[in-house]
């Protein structure tokens, strides 16, 4: 089939001819673990991938039988038109005593019934094992996060969050290298950005504790990291010279936030916004800098020189109250 042919399916919201969809299914398991931030030690809980064998792409972040948990938690892949299954196993699991105990998985942002939705004070989701099915449709591509919805202050914050990539298939099922369907979405390498922050009192809270009234977050991260220098970046890619490399943004953080492209001289370099919170912007947008509030997620993508050189992806967390920094964490891209 021609391109100009896949194009038209698209515009017209079909799915090409002989389009191979996939059935995934994952369970995921929750844990314990601590994470060394800033030379102290934080207690965290992680979801971790115990499907035990199953079809479904993963992008790293934990996983694999019985996987040991992980902040962020495994990072899935599913294609548009792909059914995924996504089971919770609750059995000795962290958890807090009741009526905060149990867990769920919330798909933040995806179209789904309300009893696929993960939020126990709606249509009696479970919070002691569940399953969660969604459908992704074309048009749909993007990135969502995932994470718990039981007393979601605490639970969000103690680490019970990762995300779902939505990409685009080929007619025979395999994963474009593209946003979406649009052509102009093409790229050669792809990263993910989970935004986070840490405020240490609340991982020692608990209940209706007064601590849960402010938020004071003493760590920032990205997928996990501190990033604290670009000498010492949370996220590094080595690109090649003139190619395109994409950058999937995700706000699990509780404050605000700029991403900015920096060179190594400190000048900020353009990129293009084609997704937002998953759906394709009307017009693409190309910017130097993009606010990522809690819950927001941006897919870009930037052009690489055809010169030797590293860029710094950075995010500078900011404080909601009024939008004065906290800290800036970084990533690197060489090539």
């Amino acid at each position: 089939m021609k391109k100009s042919a896949y194009i038209l399916l698209a515009v017209l919201g079909l799915a090409a001819p002989g389009l191979q969809a996939a059935l995934i299914n994952k369970t995921f398991c929750i844990g314990s673990l601590s994470k060394t931030l800033s030379g102290k030690s934080v207690n965290f809980w992680g979801y971790s991938d115990c499907t035990g064998g199953g079809g479904g792409g993963m992008m790293g972040g934990g996983g694999g039988m019985m996987g040991s948990a992980t902040v962020p938690g495994p990072i899935l892949e599913i294609g548009a038109g792909d059914t995924l299954n996504l089971s919770l196993m609750v059995s000795m699991m962290s958890q807090e005593a009741a009526p905060y105990n149990g867990h769920t998985i919330h798909l933040h942002g995806a179209d789904v019934q309300t009893m696929e939705d993960g939020v126990p004070e709606t249509n009696g989701n479970k919070v002691n094992g569940d399953t969660y099915t969604w459908t992704p449709q074309e048009g749909h591509e993007g990135s969502y996060p995932y994470h718990c919805h039981v007393h979601t202050v605490k639970h969000l914050e103690m680490g019970l969050y990762s995300a779902v990539i939505v990409r685009p298939r080929s007619p025979s099922g395999a994963f474009l290298n593209q946003l979406n369907q649009d052509f102009a979405t093409a790229y050669d390498y792809s990263q993910v950005y989970v935004l986070s922050t840490v405020d240490p009192a609340y991982h020692t809270a608990s209940g209706d504790s007064t601590v849960f009234a402010d938020y004071n977050p003493q760590y920032f991260l990205i997928g996990g990291r501190e990033g604290k220098t670009t000498s010492a970046p949370a996220m590094t890619l080595a690109a090649a010279k003139g190619k395109k490399a994409a950058f999937r943004l995700i706000g699990m953080h509780s404050v605000n936030s700029t991403f900015q492209i920096k060179d190594s001289t400190g000048n900020a370099k353009p990129f293009t916004v084609y997704i937002r919170d998953g759906r394709a912007l009307p017009v693409p947008k190309t910017l130097t800098s993009l606010d990522i509030s809690p819950g927001q997620r941006a897919d870009l993508i930037v052009s690489l020189p055809t010169t030797t050189g590293t860029w710094y992806p950075q995010v500078t967390y900011k404080t909601l109250r009024n939008n004065s920094p906290y800290a800036t964490v970084y990533g690197k891209v060489t090539f």
